[in-house]
């Protein structure tokens, strides 16, 4: 039963699975019969991991965390966390948010083993390993005791560093001044940063224009060497513009001001830092979107609940122990 579950949890949809367990192994069943017993290893994985959340908030110290929580492959010396989050439809609801964590083991490496991507992010020399998930559904006090746990499960408290690397939205920053312990390193997503200064430049000079984009690309020079507050004067001098493009530039200004801590590039950089949100923005698109955002697609609140759990433990790598220790509860 655990295979089939496997199996419905890694397809993009019950058909496919029914489709491929067939053409592998020659066992057809029908997607009523693997949906429920998908749905059985998957409420066990879920009532698990529920139970260590609500075990956590009975506790105040931690080394009561620590044992009421096993730790699964803990990071000792520099841990990367960011939170995120998504939409998924409900049946009878409409679109309810999946909000999400990203723990992940920073690891100094050879600038030529980093990704494309993470050279462009400005991360040569890091590579972000070992990622774990954990995607609940619900409002931002739902999620917290997943949060909490994950955090405790990865022992991110223990770690000799942390950074915490967002975009901007202030939910997201109130979790990780209330979770993660006060010795973080805030970084603002770097990619976002470029963004909102993007949206500055085309409300003072027009999409596409040539002052626009030199305009841009002065500023992101200043931003990469943390001269945040040259960007900030920059800012403040563009051309007094009206209505909503007027808006769009006040609305960087303030952006810029309230995140001006979290846009030490340069220093972030020096000290061998993540300063992209690309683990967690990815694993809402992979670990969630790709499973339960199909054409289409709709769930039941609690079938929604179960396969973000087994997705989690999934592409966490956690799937055998977390089916075994799910049986043992």
């Amino acid at each position: 039963m655990k295979a089939v579950a496997w199996l419905g949890t890694t397809q993009p949809s019950f058909e496919i699975a029914v489709s491929t367990l067939g053409r592998l192994v020659g066992v057809w069943m029908s997607k009523a019969t693997l949906w429920r017993r998908h749905g059985e290893v998957a409420e066990q994985v879920e009532q698990r991991l529920a139970g260590e959340e609500q075990e956590l908030t009975e506790w105040e110290s931690d080394a009561d965390e620590m044992a009421c929580v096993p730790a699964q492959a803990a990071v000792e010396e520099h841990a990367s966390v960011s939170i995120d989050g998504s939409m998924i439809r409900i049946k009878g609801e409409g679109y309810r948010e999946v909000k999400m964590v990203s723990v992940s083991k920073v690891e100094t490496v050879p600038s030529e083993g980093v990704r494309k991507r993470a050279k462009a992010e400005g991360e040569e020399g890091l590579k972000l390993a070992q990622h774990s998930y954990r995607a609940v559904l619900g409002a931002k006090e739902t999620f917290e005791p997943g949060l909490r746990a994950e955090l405790v499960r990865r022992r991110v408290m223990d770690a000799a560093e942390i950074t915490s690397v967002n975009d901007g939205a202030e939910w997201i920053w109130d979790l990780a001044r209330r979770h993660i312990p006060n010795r973080r390193v805030e970084v603002l997503d770097w990619s976002h940063a470029v963004q909102n200064l993007a949206k500055a430049a085309v409300a003072a000079y027009g999409e596409g224009s040539a002052e626009g984009q030199a305009w841009l690309a002065e500023r992101k020079a200043e931003l990469w060497e943390g001269r945040v507050a040259a960007v900030g004067v920059a800012l403040m001098r563009l051309p007094r513009r009206r209505g909503e493009r007027g808006k769009a530039i006040r609305n960087v200004q303030g952006y810029i001001i309230q995140h001006a801590r979290r846009m030490a590039y340069d220093r972030f950089r020096a000290e061998g830092r993540p300063i992209g949100s690309g683990t967690v923005e990815s694993g809402v698109k992979n670990v969630v979107q790709w499973r339960m955002k199909r054409g289409g697609q709709s769930w039941g609140n609690e079938g929604a609940k179960r396969m973000l759990a087994a997705l989690g433990e999934l592409h966490s790598g956690r799937w055998d122990s977390a089916c075994r220790l799910a049986k043992a509860a």
